[in-house]
């Protein structure tokens, strides 16, 4: 009976369908914490019998090792990457009362309010450091506020607390269409269907800027080769399903199919590059 070790919405949600391709049922052991940490280092563990797969994003599988790779319980050849499936678009988001309704109006206000600051879920997740990327391509440093959470980060955005955050589509539309936080941008080459009137960043000036939220598939260091095009070939299936693609959208997802492991292997290179660029760029550190 295969298991996901699973953090995110998106294992649950494939759960199912992926029980009927494979003839077998398929459990869902939800491990939360540590941006999805506690979920890959149990899944680092685990044997490599195709019994056990995980789903993990680039916090636990391309970041915490760049931030912190003598201080990590797991390391990046731990897993066999089976494939990406779903991307969500990130946007920019701040306070309603920020006289700033697009990019530029934005690097201006922050070049004019030294004591403006934006805060993200933590030191080091996805979204910190894509908020990096676009202040450093800006021109602009911002004190970031750390939260241990997404929770108190929408708070005190609604609150006046903080200037501005990144945030995932599922949460940000919403927040958005209520009047309730102005968007500013989108952090993908495409607009998002929900927010069809905001322009990506990449429209506003910086050129290529393309930093979605991901979440791929694992398994286990070792993985027979067999045992993987077999799992590759039937989340392809699953990730084909009208029903599974209506699922994904209703979450701001978007299913990827056809990144072939050896091709998600480098597409996690790239990403774990890119991350580490960003980190020294910015000098961050887990200290901020």
């Amino acid at each position: 009976m295969p298991r996901y070790e699973a953090w995110h919405r998106s294992a649950e949600l494939l759960a199912e369908p992926l029980s009927q391709r494979l003839g077998q049922s398929v459990v869902v052991e939800n491990l939360a914490g540590a941006g999805g940490n506690i979920m890959a280092f149990r899944l680092s563990q685990s044997p490599a019998d195709g019994y056990t797969i995980g789903i993990g994003a680039a916090g636990s599988m391309a970041i915490t090792h760049v931030l912190n790779p003598k201080g990590t319980n797991y390391k990046p050849s731990d897993f066999t990457p089976i494939t990406l499936a779903a991307v969500q678009p990130n946007v920019v988001i701040v306070n309603k009362d920020v006289p700033a309704s697009n990019l530029a109006e934005l690097k201006e206000y922050f070049q004019e309010t030294p004591s403006a600051t934006y805060g993200t879920a933590g030191v080091g997740i996805s979204n910190h450091l894509i908020a990096e990327t676009m202040l450093y391509r800006l021109g602009v440093k911002v004190p970031h506020a750390a939260y241990r959470g997404a929770a108190p980060v929408i708070t005190d955005l609604l609150g006046g607390h903080i200037a501005m955050t990144m945030d995932n589509i599922s949460t940000a539309a919403p927040l958005a269409q209520q009047g309730k936080v102005k968007a500013i941008g989108v952090a993908s080459l495409k607009r998002a269907p929900q927010l069809p009137d905001v322009p990506t960043l990449d429209e506003q000036g910086l050129k290529g800027f393309d930093m979605p939220t991901w979440q791929g598939v694992f398994a286990p260091a070792g993985l027979p080769a067999d045992v993987l095009a077999a799992y590759y070939a039937a989340l392809q299936d699953v990730l084909k399903q009208p029903g599974v693609i209506e699922k994904m959208g209703m979450l701001g997802s978007e299913p990827v199919t056809g990144m072939t492991p050896e091709q998600f292997g480098q597409f996690l290179e790239k990403d774990r590059q890119q991350w580490a660029d960003i980190v020294k760029a910015a000098n961050i550190s887990l200290e901020q």
